[in-house]
């Protein structure tokens, strides 16, 4: 009880969309100077027969694209973390996964 350390804590965010501005927003509610790194973009294309019989030149092709984001945030205050996890709540169509840790510094 006598100990005069203090915690850092620290969070790692994934996030992943198909819509790149739900991303954009997710990073303008988070805090300000937190480290984000945009991560590569996954392209995923297939095709659908139009028609359920027969014709197999009749195709529509479609594309799907996957942006993703890394965040990297320290707070010496848990409270703050907490905040930065729910405003990821609030972000629709935005997929992600927290990692919550704290450090004696």
């Amino acid at each position: 009880m006598g100990s005069s350390a203090s915690f850092n804590y620290g969070c790692r965010i994934w996030c992943c969309t198909s819509n790149l501005l739900g991303l954009r927003l997710l990073l303008l509610l988070l805090p300000l100077s937190p480290f984000c790194v945009g991560l590569p973009t996954q392209t995923k294309k297939f095709t659908l027969l139009r028609s359920p019989l027969g014709n197999s030149r009749a195709k529509d092709h479609f594309e799907r694209r996957e942006f993703k984001a890394y965040v990297y945030f320290e707070s010496d205050k848990v409270g703050k973390i907490l905040a930065l996890i729910a405003v990821l709540g609030h972000c629709p169509g935005i997929k992600y996964r927290v990692r919550v840790y704290n450090n004696r510094g």
